[in-house]
């Protein structure tokens, strides 16, 4: 605060002008040492109470990414967590939404498994008689749609992959698989 009362007591004439940060410049360093005084100070005479209207939308934005990841990690989103373990995850992905490709990523419907647990199927085991015919399996284990897996597998050459791999690296591949599952055939009993 000397040095600003000591320029007022001078009658300096202050103009501005660019010039190279940090490379000694004497005017430059001093204004440096001024500029962070006042962002330190508490007694400032000046007060900015004007905010760019873009920081509110940024800060409301992070704001409602926070809330919005804290619901994320509930138990509820178990299953699309795994292929989105961060909500921002989510909001980069380009993958296109259908609804198998929901049915898949939410663990919600088009499974014996799902289907059972709301009692709209009196079996939860599949057609393929390995076991309870739930998303994973149907994706890394079922006989029945072993043929696409296969091709899944050739097309991203690294099996099994992650789900989170799945929807970011192999998307066009795993959506192609996802597509060509008959889901309708594999809730049947007699498939």
């Amino acid at each position: 605060m000397e040095e600003i009362d000591s320029l007022e007591k001078s009658k300096w004439r202050i103009q501005f002008s660019w010039v190279t940060a940090h490379a000694g410049t004497y005017g430059n360093e001093i204004a440096d040492r001024l500029a962070k005084g006042a962002a330190r100070s508490v007694n400032m005479k000046h007060a900015f109470t004007k905010i760019p209207k873009s920081t509110l939308y940024k800060e409301a934005e992070e704001e409602a990414m926070q809330k919005w990841q804290n619901e994320w990690t509930t138990p509820k989103a178990a299953a699309t967590r795994q292929y989105f373990p961060k909500v921002q995850d989510r909001l980069r992905s380009k993958i296109k939404l259908t609804p198998k490709m929901t049915a898949v990523l939410t663990g919600h419907g088009m499974t014996k498994a799902y289907l059972h647990r709301f009692h709209l199927r009196e079996e939860a085991t599949c057609s393929c008689g390995e076991e309870n015919q739930s998303m994973n399996h149907i994706l890394f284990h079922c006989s029945n749609t072993s043929a696409q897996g296969e091709t899944l597998i050739k097309r991203i050459g690294t099996w099994p992959a992650s789900k989170q791999d799945l929807v970011n690296k192999y998307r066009k591949a795993f959506s192609a698989f996802v597509e060509s599952v008959d889901f309708e055939t594999l809730q049947r009993s007699d498939y």
